[in-house]
């Protein structure tokens, strides 16, 4: 009879160790899920204030071009005239950019001018891109986190429900089933 005692004892004992464990894994859990979920939000968000300055700079460096296609078209003429003092005046009016296509081969309005144009840009909207991939990948990171959440709460609830049975091989199985969640819940969590 004393076995059956100190069985019982130690089944208790395991359960109020059970309800415990999942109860940390299940509040450990949820905060991680709502730290990746936060930093998540703040970077997408971020990101698009990034792309949004980005799609500024493009608007600003398309305007920047229009503007060089003028003082070329002015230059060029006033060279056809040799009107020099008005083709200086259109020379110096262009972007650096275009005064150095001006002397490729390949130029004027090459493809290293719109490189150049569009440097600025293509850098910014690069940064923007990355760090809304990276919310990306956050966010997945905390619905991973609150599947764990998930498993850990039906293995608190397998232990509750493991404490309230009468006969022992129920209990013992609501047990095995909440130690098996735990075990899920431990491989969920660490595969993030």
């Amino acid at each position: 009879m004393e076995d059956d005692a100190d069985k019982d004892k130690r089944l208790e004992i395991i359960m109020t160790a059970m309800i415990a464990i999942l109860s940390i894994s299940t509040a450990g859990t949820a905060y991680f899920s709502h730290m990746e979920n936060s930093s998540s939000t703040h970077d997408y968000f971020t990101s698009q204030s990034i792309l949004v300055d980005a799609n500024s700079l493009y608007l600003e460096a398309n305007q920047a071009i229009i503007y060089d296609f003028t003082m070329y078209d002015g230059y060029y003429l006033a060279n056809a005239t040799g009107d020099t003092n008005t083709s200086d005046y259109y020379y110096f009016s262009m972007s650096d950019a275009l005064k150095d296509s001006l002397e490729r081969d390949t130029g004027p309005f090459d493809e290293q001018y719109y490189d150049e144009m569009y440097e600025n840009a293509e850098s910014v909207y690069e940064d923007g891109t990355l760090l809304a991939f990276d919310a990306a990948e956050q966010n997945t990171a905390s619905d991973e986190y609150q599947l764990a959440v998930l498993i850990s709460a039906v293995g608190l609830s397998l232990t509750g429900w493991a404490a309230l049975m009468k006969t022992k091989r129920l209990k013992v199985t609501f047990l095995t089933c909440s130690i098996f969640c735990l075990i899920m819940t431990s491989i969920q969590t660490l595969s993030v």
